[in-house]
């Protein structure tokens, strides 16, 4: 009888745990997408560029179709289909980017800057962010 009771007090807390498990595993999963990016672009010496899409609530990595050629671009990769997120979640570009949507990565390392933010169901969010062409992406704050 205790522990049905300690359960029922505890089941708000633990749904609220689920939901901040989900973002943490969102924005790693994202923050692993620009690192693949950077790795590819290096490795196949072509731009890559990671699109996100807020509409749909997705990214994706592509070479970049006006620099590359079937001689360089690495085929296949667990980023290069759309990567969606969790129901209810969403992803937009704050700043930066190559375009309003776009980050890109070159094959020297430099990426463009850009601030990007993934939002929970409940409203929680994370930023993923570089400041620098030099700097990688890393989460730099979480509400």
């Amino acid at each position: 009888m205790i522990l049905s009771i300690t359960m029922a007090m505890a089941a708000p807390s633990l749904r609220g745990w689920g939901d901040g498990a989900k973002l943490r595993n969102a924005s790693d999963q994202f923050l692993a997408a620009t690192q693949w990016a950077r790795s590819r672009a290096i490795v196949s010496a072509t731009k890559q560029v990671l699109t996100v899409d807020a509409t749909s609530g997705s990214y994706v990595v592509a070479p970049d179709a006006t620099m590359s050629t079937s001689s360089n671009v690495v085929a296949g990769g667990e980023f290069s289909q759309p990567t969606v997120m969790p129901t209810s979640f969403s992803i937009e570009m704050l700043s930066g980017g190559e375009t309003s949507n776009t980050i890109a990565f070159f094959p020297d390392g430099r990426s463009t800057p850009a601030a990007v933010r993934v939002t929970s169901a409940q409203g929680d969010s994370v930023q993923i962010m570089s400041v620098a062409p030099t700097q990688p992406f890393a989460i730099v704050r979480g509400n």
